[in-house]
């Protein structure tokens, strides 16, 4: 069974995290550690994250989403990496091990991205592009880049060659998916 490191970045996210943690201690799957990458939050989530028994905090000054999850991996101790948002709460108790066996096995495989649930008060906006975007087949990528880190799990190996770029202000996710599927891996969602 790999060790997994889950990152969570968030800023002023005291709403979800102690959500999203307690959903993560719920896991059937138990080898992982949390770190928490916090962008100088000017609420309590850096209190929660010390309540909730988040032994790596890790506080950047300037948010760059790759930059963030590049920092919680410097500190990270697992195989494989699990990126997720501090507002992505985890749907169910298999969670973890789907993102898991979905990568487990697969060395062509640079990372798995999961589906992400509209809640009932989400915009209906918003709801909509949730239900399109992650619909309920599963997608072997070869040729399309298209990843979305924040409910996903990459190999470190494959990070150890191609990380997130850390200027990217936004889509650091869809760059780097660009970046292994030039490189011959495959994502799947």
């Amino acid at each position: 069974m790999p060790k997994v490191s889950i990152i969570i970045r968030g800023k002023n996210e005291e709403d979800w995290l102690g959500i999203t943690l307690r959903a993560i201690k719920e896991q059937d799957f138990k080898n992982y550690e949390i770190i928490y990458v916090d962008n100088l939050s000017e609420d309590s989530s850096v209190e929660i994250a010390k309540e909730e028994g988040v032994e790596k905090i890790v506080s950047i000054k300037k948010y760059l989403p790759g930059l963030a999850i590049n920092k919680g991996i410097e500190v990270s101790e697992g195989e494989l990496i699990c990126i997720l948002s501090a507002h992505c709460v985890p749907f169910n108790k298999k969670w973890l091990s789907n993102l898991v066996k979905s990568i487990e096995d697969n060395e062509d495989l640079a990372g798995v991205y999961g589906r992400q649930y509209p809640l009932p008060f989400s915009f209906p906006d918003d709801a909509r592009d949730l239900l399109i975007t992650f619909g309920e087949e599963d997608i072997v990528q070869k040729k399309d880049p298209f990843f979305h880190n924040a409910n996903s799990a990459v190999r470190r190996e494959i990070l150890n060659k191609i990380s997130f770029d850390e200027k990217a202000t936004n889509i650091e996710d869809r760059i780097w998916g660009m970046e292994v599927i030039k490189a011959g891996y495959k994502i799947i969602y």
